[in-house]
């Protein structure tokens, strides 16, 4: 999505709550990562390693015995992922919800078919069209994290195979992954998923999430029927905005700066050149 102020850069809600619950999370995860680095260099410079962790166990009161260091790594990093891939999913299901508030009409998933994949279709006519308007690179690594997911919480060995076909075949996008997301050494295979994957997989959806709000944004004439029929909860009343705004029209500038932030405020940044067009369907339809 382009970050020119001069353009439009329209967002569903449901983009706007991952991109919130995603910086939420993030910020865990980085404390988190901070604290099993921490710890792994003071067990690797401990002389004793199984009393470091005992005397831990004892100063903390959680009772370890002992730890296998490469499962405690790789398993924390795959909790990431799955957390991750929940609020992925999470979003996909609000934004098809909110999509669908402006295009009622909605083909149901098939069997076998992802939520991910009957987006697609639905948005773009058929999932091959919607690989190449997400980008291939995007999709096979939000494939392959889905995949790594599924092994993770569910030990599902039946899909081992399409898990390391697919990890061979986002290997191959490493240096795009590197360009575009800046990402360091991943992805990497299920046996070694570490933080940079989370990172590299959390703009992978984010990633998505700004193509679809570039791509499926509703002409200015269904945001001007949105705006006319809004209504928010304040003090227990429900208020339609747009009527408090229109009892400024005998003062255009004021007007047009108020129906320009109520724009703002729940469609992300609206450009004045699209604000003055909505405004002018409020003035004829609504």
């Amino acid at each position: 999505m382009s970050r020119d102020i001069n353009e439009t850069k329209f967002s569903f809600k449901a983009f706007r709550n991952l991109k919130k619950g995603l910086g939420e999370f993030d910020a865990v995860v980085e404390c988190n990562e901070m604290a099993i680095r921490e710890f792994l260099n003071n067990l690797k410079a401990s002389q004793d390693q199984k009393q470091f962790i005992q005397d831990l166990s004892n100063k903390h009161e959680v009772r370890v015995d002992s730890v296998n260091i490469v499962l405690f790594s790789s398993r924390i990093r795959l909790f990431y992922i799955m957390s991750v891939m929940q609020q992925a999913e999470q979003f996909i299901d609000e934004f098809r919800k909110e999509y669908k508030t402006y295009n009622p009409t909605w083909t149901n998933k098939v069997d076998g078919e992802t939520d991910f994949d009957n987006l697609l279709q639905n948005i773009f006519s058929s999932k091959g069209q919607g690989i190449t308007e997400i980008g291939k690179e995007v999709y096979y690594g939000f494939e392959y994290y889905r995949f790594v997911r599924n092994r993770f919480a569910h030990s599902e060995e039946k899909d081992l195979k399409k898990l390391n076909n697919l990890c061979k075949k986002v290997t191959e996008f490493t240096d795009y992954y590197n360009s575009k997301f800046h990402s360091v050494n991943c992805p990497n295979s299920y046996e070694k998923i570490d933080f940079n994957d989370f990172l590299l997989f959390t703009n992978i959806i984010k990633n998505i999430g700004y193509t679809l709000c570039e791509k499926c944004k509703p002409d200015n004439s269904q945001l001007a029927e949105r705006i006319a029929k809004l209504e928010i909860e304040i003090d227990n009343k429900t208020i339609k905005p747009i009527k408090s705004i229109n009892k400024l029209k005998n003062d255009p500038k004021r007007y047009s700066n108020a129906i320009g932030n109520l724009l703002n405020s729940n469609f992300g940044k609206i450009n004045s050149s699209d604000r003055d067009k909505i405004i002018e369907h409020l003035k004829t339809a609504f």
